[in-house]
């Protein structure tokens, strides 16, 4: 259901994605929201790493912060008269049908087009292989596409144009001053150029990258250009990356631990890297909001659902069995993460690309 347009008067929550990647990828129709509404009647709900990222921007908003990625209750959503849901969940959709907002704006998929006033049914793909991804969805499933172009969509019920679609990140004073201080007492000069490597993964899950992986690749690289290596990992995701770190070794291989590097830092980090290793996730998209080059490793998740641009270099296998998206593989044996079968050989060329691009600024 298509509703009017937006009203200069109505107060507006918008309740922001809960994964980084995509929470990334919903800034471009966050500042197109706000340049059309009249100040102070944005509220923007959402987890605190994240919205600790737009500290800097959009002062006039309120900012209302969740305790977990599910905390949505009807407190939230009440007094306001227009609520956009970026993300997929029911909780969401139900706590602004609870709390009576007169519109509630999203997507209707998974039964929650019932709880909302103004809806957008995503695409859904035929069943058939795509070209070079492996195997078919079961029955008709969603198409796997960016959110960005979803919410530019969403965005259109209102009558809100995207203009910009490139995600965009600022960088803390305070965080890159951290994270300079954090690489200086590890050895490195302010200004050595060096390999972020995203490194870490939830004990079990498919989608982190296998270290052995990174580890040869980074001595193929290590024998071609002078870069030191970053290695970083989200709490509670740091065996990977205890696996990396014994094996690597050297005075240029820095191992962001004890504390680990939270999201602040993170940002700052990539900020001032040469290049960016990571798995399709986000960090990836952390990477694209600051121009920087990044190389990712796609495994068993659908590359379509956060394109690519003109700085980035996707290295994957096509597998029967994917792109399957599981936390857990199925397979056992030989075919176990056969979706990582890829040669060290092909990162180190995708590397050498990245690095023979000019510089970026986030002006660019």
């Amino acid at each position: 259901m298509i509703g009017p347009g937006l009203r200069g008067d109505e107060r507006v929550v918008v309740r922001l994605p809960s994964w980084l990647g995509d929470f990334v990828m919903a800034e471009p129709a966050l500042r197109a929201l706000d340049s059309a509404l009249p100040r102070g009647s944005l509220t923007l709900v959402g987890l605190a790493p994240h919205l600790a990222l737009l500290a800097r921007r959009f002062a006039t908003a309120r900012r209302v912060v969740l305790a977990a990625r599910d905390g949505d209750a009807p407190e939230h959503y009440a007094g306001h008269d227009l609520a956009l849901l970026c993300t997929g969940s029911f909780r969401s959709a139900w706590a602004a049908f609870r709390a009576r907002v007169p519109r509630r704006v999203g997507f209707a998929r998974d039964g929650r087009g019932l709880l909302l006033t103004d809806t957008l049914a995503p695409a859904r793909e035929r069943g058939g292989v795509p070209l070079g991804l492996g195997r078919a969805g079961r029955g008709r499933r969603y198409l796997p596409r960016p959110l960005t172009r979803s919410l530019a969509e969403l965005l259109g019920l209102l009558g809100v144009p995207l203009a910009h679609g490139a995600p965009r990140l600022d960088v803390e004073p305070e965080s890159l001053v951290q994270a300079r201080a954090r690489r200086a007492a590890g050895g490195l000069a302010p200004d050595a150029p060096f390999v972020l490597v995203h490194a870490g993964a939830r004990p079990g899950s498919s989608k982190g990258v296998p270290p052995r992986l990174w580890l040869e690749a980074a001595r193929l690289l290590a024998r071609r250009a002078p870069l030191a290596f970053v290695l970083v990992a989200a709490p509670g995701e740091e065996e990977p990356l205890e696996t990396l770190a014994r094996e690597l070794g050297g005075p240029r291989v820095l191992v962001l631990r004890d504390p680990p590097a939270l999201l602040g830092e993170l940002v700052a980090h990539t900020a001032e890297a040469r290049v960016v290793w990571s798995g399709d996730s986000g960090p990836r998209h952390v990477a694209r909001a600051l121009r920087r080059a990044v190389l990712i490793v796609a495994g068993p998740t659908d590359a379509r659902h956060s394109g690519l641009d003109e700085r980035e270099r996707l290295v994957r296998v096509q597998v029967p069995c994917g792109p399957c998206h599981r936390e857990r593989c199925a397979l056992a044996g030989s075919e176990f993460l056969q979706c990582y079968a890829l040669q060290p050989e092909a990162l180190l060329a995708a590397t050498e690309e990245l690095l023979a691009l000019p510089l970026a600024t986030m002006d660019a």
